[in-house]
């Protein structure tokens, strides 16, 4: 069911700047896109900052 929502002229100017800049028929596409983009899990993974390996890095085992 359509509702209306109240946003200020500025906001409804960046909204038609975006809906054609990504060739989106309707501000509802618009909105439910950036929703989307914003709430993206972060990756599993972690992010890539690994360094790489150096000799001083690896651990060291004494038979005491």
């Amino acid at each position: 069911m359509p509702t209306t929502i109240q946003v200020s002229e500025r906001t409804r100017q960046r909204l038609q700047t975006l809906k054609e800049r990504e060739g989106l028929k309707t501000f509802d596409a618009v909105i439910e896109k950036m929703i989307n983009e914003e709430l993206q899990m972060p990756s599993l993974f972690g992010k890539a900052t690994i360094t790489s390996w150096k000799k001083t890095d690896r651990m060291t085992f004494h038979d005491e």
